[in-house]
């Protein structure tokens, strides 16, 4: 038996907003999320169909009706940094102390990088964020020359 179909429920004038919003903006990433909502709302499609019709992963399309669901049209369209954002992490001198710090063992696991960088320089990152600067920048994981 195959997932229920996504049918969501618009109020009274979104579908006429969502329709005049997908037609002008200039965003791409907002207009693929107006209209994968507008999708939604026929119940014709699962998740899975959501997805391979828009060409994104099912967990961003569910991500993506989630916010809808939370917050409505506004939710859907926030952004939580400006585009184009630079990542603190991205600073010649906090670069120069990861480098500094890696090559001479400082560290043994991303937590505690995360922790050195939110008392030293008041920025909070997750692990995630973390190894993925490390791969950015070609660096190998954090204490790894010491495992061998």
């Amino acid at each position: 038996m195959g997932r229920n179909r996504k049918r969501l429920q618009l109020l009274p004038g979104e579908r006429a907003e969502l329709m005049r919003l997908s037609h002008s903006l200039a965003s791409p990433r907002d207009v693929e999320r107006l209209k994968t909502v507008l999708l939604a709302t026929d119940g014709a499609h699962t998740l899975e169909e959501l997805a391979q019709r828009i060409g994104r992963s099912r967990a961003t399309i569910q991500n993506w009706l989630g916010k809808f669901g939370v917050g409505r049209i506004a939710g859907l369209l926030e952004r939580r940094s400006a585009p184009g954002a630079v990542s603190p992490l991205a600073g010649q001198g906090i670069q120069s102390q990861l480098r500094t710090g890696l090559k001479a063992g400082r560290w043994n696991s991303a937590a505690a990088i995360a922790q050195w960088l939110e008392e030293t320089h008041g920025v909070k990152r997750s692990r995630k964020s973390i190894y993925y600067w490390l791969r950015k920048n070609g660096w190998g994981a954090p204490g790894a020359s010491r495992r061998k």
